[in-house]
């Protein structure tokens, strides 16, 4: 019994063993990019969503069903069933239950996607053939790619090195006016980069007409990353663009112009015959051996499925005050960002290439049947003009037009870039894919040149969120008849104010830099006595807030408690100076009670030098032991009405202009102004400071 007993015991062991090293061999044979996440304890399967975000609701379908939580690319997910949905409205009939990590808050979050949008560990190595394909990707590409061959076996995916690592490419394309976007989009997703975005008036600056300006970095992160792109019609920008006849057909192109102003639409060739713009297209694939179906995606980006005045052959420019007639620009070629960039592809359509001395090169305008006064001229020559400006010189797909990454001349990297539409790749991508679709092609052998970029974030780029301006800065902050200390400035955020005992309440207006922001703390405020700390909050749309503070001294105790000083006082004003004294000379004045400090700035703000002069204007603030101020007075010098220290003209013209109330004075001001020490600031007191100028009188301070 005993030895029956034990042998089972050690089968036991090494069952056990035996299972524990099965375990182990699999851990190791899994791919290094898909462990992360996997629980091995019950080998649960995983997977990874793969758009951009995808909804997940509290049960399958969009039918009477609520969006619990949204998942963005790159999350890792354990897999449940799969539900179908018979004619669900939104076209997506399959969804699978997942369960993960809430980003951010870390909450575990149960609910269905489409299960489309889940890149399934269980598919990866079901293709050998198709692993050593890809073996020279990155491994973040490799869950994207495996997707899109599961469900278009014919389609091959080569690797090509970009120039520049990520970080420097990106530097590149976020240069001011290289990548643009519609002004429409939201806030966050646009620069706000110096040049590209006034903070202090809150607006973005226009690079193309009024409508682009530049996009934010982020957004050129996620339109450069190609990890984004990889998807069912996104890849689509990747695609060689090389003539192959036997897929590039002309139901291929009637496909990409079914409802669009050229469907159905005549023109006339060089002898006059009737074509449609589909025959108009093939026959320019064939003599530039460019991709037919991406030369209409071309046109369409650039004039919009509608035309518009490029094509239309009469347009009127108001900015340049001309009359574009019997002119056409398919490829908007030479619209280069400008106040009425179609009036300038419009001059190109007519004058074409000129010599480095002015003169028209007749000899390119050959080449390229300029002058376009026909949509067929247009159509020929701007097609072998993108034939042999970007598709020879290595810029092979759409995605590679818009980012030159890989030039072959490397000065151009970067640069000769056929359009600064941030999206007009992936836009154009997809009207690529449509049409392949349409003309029931899309499952031919299909080849994707895939820029790869050392240095790469671990993920996907995301795209920011639409959270709005970010700008919380005030346009401008003033106190009803009190000049402030510093003058106001948008990045200075603490501001001190003295103001006379009589005063108890002050009135603050102020107002955001942006119209999307919201200002607090304004209106009429009560202050009480010594100094009052005020807040005014300006909070932008995206939730970001910024500060002001304002210190308001109603000096209307005795600063006995915190002070003694020789120096004379008027109000909250301190005098008796000398033109030229130092600032280490009037610190002298003062002595201090224990337990307080004296703090010297000027009126901006800042800490001045012993050895420097005083002017008028400066403060003397006394702070407490815990840091908090309380006390300001403000030194002044009679007949310094400009506060720079001196008495000279500068200050008959500051209080010229404001005796004839066409000009203004500080508070500490006013008290240098008054020259003559009566208690207003009028003609007598010019008259003593210019005679004390001329050396024929004195000031008294």
């Amino acid at each position: 019994m005993f030895v029956k007993t034990q042998n089972s015991v050690k089968r036991a062991i090494v069952r056990v063993c035996a299972a524990v090293l099965s375990c182990v061999c699999l851990l190791y044979c899994l791919p290094a990019d898909q462990m992360s996440g996997r629980s091995l304890a019950d080998n649960e399967p995983m997977g990874t969503i793969i758009v951009d975000s995808a909804n997940v609701r509290n049960n399958p379908g969009t039918v009477n069903t609520t969006v619990i939580d949204v998942v963005r690319n790159g999350t890792r997910v354990t897999l449940g069933d799969v539900a179908t949905v018979s004619g669900d409205p939104s076209g997506s009939n399959v969804w699978c239950k997942i369960s993960y990590k809430r980003e951010g808050d870390g909450a575990a979050i149960t609910g269905y996607v489409v299960d489309s949008f889940i890149a399934k560990d269980a598919d990866i190595n079901a293709d050998p053939n198709f692993e050593t394909e890809i073996a020279s990707f990155p491994d973040s590409y490799k869950t994207y790619l495996r997707t899109l061959h599961k469900n278009h076996p014919n389609w091959h995916f080569s690797p090509v090195n970009a120039l520049k690592d990520f970080d420097t490419t990106v530097s590149v394309q976020s240069r001011i006016g290289v990548s643009l976007i519609e002004n429409s989009v939201n806030d966050a997703w646009k620069s706000t980069e110096p040049g590209a975005y006034d903070w202090n008036k809150g607006t973005f600056t226009p690079y193309d007409g009024q409508n682009w300006v530049n996009a934010s970095k982020a957004v050129v992160m996620y339109y450069l990353d190609p990890r984004n792109m990889l998807t069912e019609d996104g890849v689509f920008q990747f695609l060689n663009l090389s003539y192959d006849a036997r897929y590039q057909t002309i139901d291929s192109v009637r496909g990409m112009l079914k409802g669009t102003f050229m469907e159905n639409k005549p023109l006339t060739d060089w002898n006059g015959n009737a074509i449609t713009y589909e025959q108009a297209f093939m026959i320019a694939a064939e003599k530039t051996k460019a991709n037919p179906v991406f030369l209409a995606a071309k046109v369409l980006q650039e004039v919009s499925a509608d035309g518009s005045d490029s094509v239309s052959g009469n347009y009127y420019s108001s900015y340049y005050k001309r009359q574009y007639t019997n002119l056409y620009n398919y490829f908007n070629i030479g619209a280069s960002s400008d106040s009425d960039p179609v009036a300038k592809g419009l001059a190109f359509a007519r004058e074409g290439f000129k010599n480095p001395d002015g003169s028209i090169n007749t000899e390119k305008n050959k080449e390229y049947y300029l002058p376009w006064t026909t949509p067929y001229r247009s159509i020929r020559g701007g097609s072998k003009f993108i034939a042999n400006a970007y598709m020879n010189a290595g810029q092979n797909s759409i995605y590679l037009m818009r980012f030159n990454v890989i030039p072959k001349d490397s000065s151009q990297f970067g640069s000769h870039q056929y359009m600064t539409n941030i999206r007009g790749a992936a836009s154009e991508g997809k009207k690529m894919y449509n049409a392949y679709l349409k003309a029931g092609i899309l499952d031919t052998e299909l080849t994707f040149s895939i820029p790869v970029y050392s240095g790469l974030p671990e993920k996907a780029c995301l795209l920011p969120r639409e959270s709005g301006n970010p700008n919380d800065y005030l346009k401008d902050l003033s106190i009803n008849g009190y000049v402030l200390t510093p003058a106001f400035d948008p990045t200075i955020t603490e501001y001190d104010l003295v103001v006379p005992a009589s005063c108890a309440t002050i009135h603050i207006d102020a107002h955001p830099a942006s119209d999307k922001a919201k200002v607090s703390g304004t209106g009429d405020v009560t202050i009480g006595n010594g100094v009052s700390t005020i807040k005014i909050n300006c909070v932008a749309e995206n939730g970001s807030s910024k500060v002001y503070t304002l210190d308001v001294a109603r000096n209307t105790e005795s600063y006995d408690n915190y002070f003694a000083t020789t120096l004379p006082s008027e109000g909250s004003f301190l005098g008796g100076i000398e033109p030229g004294t130092t600032v280490g000379t009037v610190k002298s004045m003062f002595t201090l009670t224990d337990g307080y400090t004296l703090t010297y700035v000027n009126m901006n703000g800042q800490a001045k030098d012993d050895s420097t002069s005083v002017c008028t204007g400066d403060l003397v603030e006394i702070t407490d032991a815990s840091g908090k101020k309380v006390y300001i007075c403000a030194l002044f010098i009679r007949g310094d009405a400009n506060c720079d220290g001196k008495v000279s003209a500068a200050d008959l013209t500051i209080i010229s202009r404001y005796i004839l109330g066409i000009g203004s004075l500080t508070e500490a001001g006013k008290c240098g102004a008054d020259a003559n020490n009566d208690g207003k600031v009028s003609a007598a007191d010019l008259t003593l400071i210019s005679r004390y100028i001329l050396k024929l009188g004195t000031i008294t301070q």
